[in-house]
């Protein structure tokens, strides 16, 4: 019976607390005032909890209006609200971008920032999303310490990328992208950066060396975004805007030329070239009015739309990028989809398929350096007594007598447009029989289709000079199809709650398929758009074609250990099989390991965590490897061409690439050090880098000795020595918040010493870009060859004095205001021994600085980024200052040119007869500074939330490209180039200034 009692007296005060408790409601959203499901929700002091559900809705008891409930999801910053007196709430979650336990891509799986040992560094989708770029990679610009990208002018073009300087000297410096897991080769251009919700970059070979045999130029790991549970969600971005481009250079007008030509041909004893320059005063022919448009548009927009349920989540965009020309024809059109379906079948089993179809089409005219050289005196078109009635439509254009081709006229002509096609499919299995072991299999399949049509019309502007008396149509088909299957076992466990273990084994495959096929003819019966087909030709028909085919097997292993919380271990290893080798070098090696300790948790620092919020020291070393080189090499390839012989042309066979079967690997081998700390609750954080990588047998495509009996131009694949790099890589953050008012600032340094150590022999020199480059043991690669311009010859006794020991004229053709050119090894004479290292274009630093400000509903992001200590070579200065052409020059010549003494210590005196070579010798004339600090985005927005039945509405006003700051003189201080010719700056596309419009619609 007294059991009776006691169970009716629980019931009873059961009762009694259930009445005393508060019933609390609400919902729960991001700064967008999207709904987050999986909230979790604690009353501080109790065990009670809870979670949103899928439209961000919660419901939770406390037990008076004394309580407080904490709110905390991954990726945002844990809030705390008092009950009081109210029983709804409307809360809004802050993403914490330096929380510890925000979770890091690695390669093959995904770990807390906490326990990364590597040196990785990350970068969020909304990030990117700031800038309107066709390649996603020039979004990386200035935010990512130890990366250095050189932006990319022109429609389609692809940015150049060096992740801790260069690891290779005649070889690919693209890193290697990976999507999704799925290895995606060194371009991607195939995505829009809507689509992408993280990007990690893998620095070092302890992150990378999981990758093996393409992962010496570093990896770039995306993750697009998926879909998530709850309310189907449409998010739609729209930026549109106009590209500008005006002129780099102010040109002569037609009575400037004149004038400045006359001089040029006076100075070397010749009458005026055009007398009277007077006449041609209003008479200039503005080629860059008629042929370049002042701005062109650009536009990107996307479409996606995201929901599901706890058993399946759809994500599916659709994407649209376009950047027209600077000229009427050409540009840059892609249109991507992704459909990603993610599948939850049962707490052990889950599947996933995304879908990327693509398609591109480029092409665009690169002649407009000619709207600036052709001279301003000649008109556009022929005159009318010129034409007899039967030039086609292509022959009523001008021919020019500075034998630069009529620009308009070639512009009118071009017709070399490519069309690409592409499906990616990308699927995984993944199961899960036990806690803490992961079963999983990743395959990915893509088909690619390229097509390249064009077309030459038939023309004659000048019988003798500017013609051609038949048309042709050519085209080009290039099929890939590439696959790759990963498999995966992963097992994590924590042993006696302080000792954190993860195994990872596993194997990959992959194989890439490539064919092409090449026809030509000529004869064409008319230029009309629909006659521009290969079977339309009736003359010199020519067709080719080849096959390609190679393959990579690998073996992967990671294991990762931690002893709670302070002390990191991971070891990866990694064996590669490469059908690009023979059977002695086919297999390769790539280990890595990486420590970390994390020094505050340990005792002793307890002190300090008032302050300290972060303080680790990480260190790694690797091997990892390149094999980016053509397949089979270790054949002999004999080359096809055409031999003239007498009025016939006969086919030729010749050995072109000779066989080494002992090419092996390329291989970095690095180590690097680490320290990464926080302030003031992660208010202020960074982390500073030290790193040491040196690369052996390097590969390179040598020219065969010409003694062996074999052509000149035959070539041969080798391994060739050993290079050492160096530097530094610095992040500092700051982050604050005062009342609406929140702003940040990212700083990133980066610097990078690379110096070769050894070629193949004794002595070797390598030379690049028609030897004005040169590569040699102790410096470093592909630095500017060439003379020494040491200033002007100011006077005659100067010119006179300029001799070796025996009073002999060093340079006997040289005239007062020529280039005077330095003896360098004394032994009285200026000849190819006296070249020497004039420059280098490889940065001493690079900087970034990117600002954000917030208040209420405006936001602001400016970055901004530099370069420091390069040169350039200045290309352009032959064609803008050399009197000795007949191009056309700068409107200022005549007063930055030599015309007396003390009047320039630089640009020599106009001269039609260039003896003493001022202009054709390569010299330090050509050779500038190109330190520039660039604005690269400043982009303004206001947000309106839960406005006109929207969850959000955003507009935006940016300017990229907008300020420049350099001493450079040429078109644009941002230049490329491989590595045995970068720094060669001419008429390079320059990257553009862009005014934009962006619309932001979620809903």
């Amino acid at each position: 019976m007294k059991f009776k009692y006691i169970g009716f007296f629980i019931a009873l005060m059961c009762t009694a607390v259930s009445f005393g408790q508060i019933k609390i409601t609400g919902t729960v959203k991001d700064k967008g005032a999207v709904p987050i499901p999986g909230v979790n929700l604690l009353v501080k002091g109790t065990s009670t909890t809870t979670s949103t559900d899928f439209d961000g809705n919660f419901t939770i008891s406390v037990p008076n209006k004394n309580a407080q409930i904490e709110f905390s999801f991954v990726g945002f910053a844990n809030k705390v609200i008092p009950v009081g007196d109210k029983t709804s709430f409307d809360v809004v979650l802050e993403e914490s971008s330096q929380a510890l336990d925000e979770i890091v891509v690695v390669g093959y799986a995904a770990v807390k920032k906490s326990d990364v040992t590597s040196s990785i560094s990350s970068v969020k989708g909304k990030e990117l999303q700031t800038m309107t770029v066709g390649n996603v990679a020039e979004s990386l610009q200035g935010k990512v310490s130890g990366v250095q990208v050189t932006g990319a002018g022109g429609p389609g073009a692809q940015p150049r990328v060096l992740i801790r300087g260069i690891s290779t000297v005649n070889l690919s410096t693209d890193p290697l992208y990976v999507v999704d897991g799925i290895p995606m080769g060194t371009s991607i251009n195939f995505l829009s950066n809507n689509e992408i919700e993280s990007m990690e970059v893998l620095k070092d070979a302890s992150a990378s060396a999981i990758y093996g045999s393409r992962a010496s130029n570093g990896v770039i790991l995306i993750t697009t975004k998926k879909g998530k549970a709850g309310k189907t969600r449409f998010n739609f971005d729209l930026s549109s805007g106009m590209q500008m481009m005006n002129n780099p250079y102010n040109m002569a007008d037609a009575e400037g030329y004149a004038t400045m030509m006359n001089t040029a041909y006076n100075n070397s004893g010749y009458s005026d070239y055009l007398p009277n320059p007077s006449q041609y005063k209003g008479k200039t022919t503005d080629w860059w009015d008629a042929g370049i448009r002042k701005a062109s548009p650009v536009t990107n927009a996307s479409l996606g739309v995201t929901g599901g349920s706890d058993k399946h989540t759809f994500a599916v965009s659709l994407n649209y990028y376009n950047s027209e020309s600077m000229y009427e024809v050409g540009g840059w059109e892609r249109i991507t989809m992704r459909i990603a379906n993610d599948f939850k079948f049962s707490d052990k089993f889950s599947a996933g398929i995304t879908l990327n179809p693509r398609y591109e089409t480029y092409g665009s005219p690169g002649n407009w350096a000619d709207f600036d050289k052709v001279d301003p005196i000649t008109p556009i078109y022929k005159p009318a007594d010129q034409l007899n009635g039967t030039e086609n439509e292509y022959s009523i254009y001008a021919r020019s007598p500075s034998y630069i081709w009529n620009p308009v006229a070639a512009v009118k002509r071009y017709d070399d447009f490519t069309d690409q096609y592409n499906l990616n499919t990308n699927g995984y299995l993944q199961y899960a029989p036990i806690k803490g072991l992961v079963i999983r299999s990743q395959a990915s399949v893509e088909v690619g289709d390229i097509v390249r049509n064009k077309f030459s019309p038939d023309f004659v502007i000048d019988a003798a000079h500017e013609k051609a008396e038949i048309n042709s149509v050519e085209k080009w088909n290039t099929t890939d199809v590439n696959w790759s299957w990963q498999n995966t076992i992963t097992y994590t466990r924590t042993f006696a709650e302080k000792h954190n273990a993860s195994l990872m084994i596993g194997n990959t495959m992959e194989e890439y398929n490539q064919s092409k096929v090449w026809g030509y003819g000529e004869g064409v019966p008319n230029n009309s758009d629909t006659m521009r087909e290969l079977d339309a030709a009736t003359k010199n028909r020519n067709s080719s074609g080849n096959k390609t085919s190679n393959s990579l097997m690998s073996y992967i292993s990671r294991f990762s250990y931690n002893y709670d919380g302070k002390y990191y271990f991971t070891g990866t290893f990694r064996r590669d099989g490469s059908s690009k080798f023979m059977e002695n070098n086919k297999w390769a090696n790539f280990p890595s390991a990486s420590v970390s300790w994390r020094i505050l948790n340990e005792d002793f620092m307890e002190s300090t965590k008032d302050v300290l919020s972060d303080l680790r020291f990480r260190a790694g070393w690797g091997k990892v490897g390149n094999q980016n080189l053509k397949d089979a090499v270790y054949q002999s390839n004999i080359g096809q061409g055409f031999y003239p012989i007498g009025s016939d042309i006969a086919d030729t066979s010749y050995p072109s690439t000779m066989a080494n079967k002992d090419i092996k690997w390329e291989t970095v081998e690095d180590i690097s050090f680490g320290l990464d700390f926080g302030l003031w609750k992660n208010k202020l954080s960074g982390s500073l880098e030290y790193y040491q990588k040196e690369t052996k047998d390097m590969l390179f495509l040598k020219q065969f000795p010409t003694y062996s009996g074999f052509p000149g131009y035959s070539t041969m694949w080798t391994n060739v020595g050993s290079m050492k790099s160096n530097g530094v890589d610095l992040l500092v953050s700051f982050k604050d918040k005062k009342g609406d008012f929140s702003y940040g600032a990212d700083l990133t340094f980066t610097t990078v010493n690379v110096k070769m150590v050894n070629l193949s022999a004794d002595g070797e020199k390598l030379y690049g870009s028609s030897n004005r480059t040169l590569t040699v043991e102790g410096n470093e690669p592909g630095y500017f060859y060439g003379y020494v311009a040491d200033g002007l010859f100011q006077n005659q006794t100067e010119l006179n004095s300029h001799t070796d020991e025996h009073g002999t004229k060093l340079q006997p053709y040289a005239q007062v205001g020529d280039v005077r050119f330095k003896d360098i090894n004394g032994d009285g004479k200026i000849d190819d021994k006296d070249r020497t290292k004039i420059g280098t274009p490889w940065a001493d630093y690079n900087v970034g600085l990117n600002l954000t400000f917030a208040y209420k509903q405006f936001d602001l992001v400016a970055n901004f980024y530099s370069s420091i200590g390069n040169d350039l070579v200045n290309q352009n200065i032959s064609d803008l200052y050399n009197g000795a052409s007949l191009t056309n020059k700068v409107s200022d010549l005549s007063d930055l040119a030599w015309h007396g003494e003390g009047t320039s210590s630089r640009i020599p005196r106009l001269s039609k007869d260039d003896n003493n070579e001022n202009f054709t010798k390569f010299s330090s004339l050509y050779v500038e500074d190109a330190s520039y600090v660039r604005m690269k985005n400043l982009q303004v927005g206001f947000s309106f939330y839960n406005k006109f039945g929207l969850d959000k509405l955003r507009i935006s006003l940016s300017g990229q490209n907008l300020w420049t700051w350099t001493k450079f003189s040429g078109v644009d201080p941002e230049v490329g180039g491989d590595v045995l010719g970068s720094g060669f700056a001419g008429w390079n596309y320059p990257v553009q200034p862009t005014i934009l419009m962006g619309l932001n619609v979620a809903f």
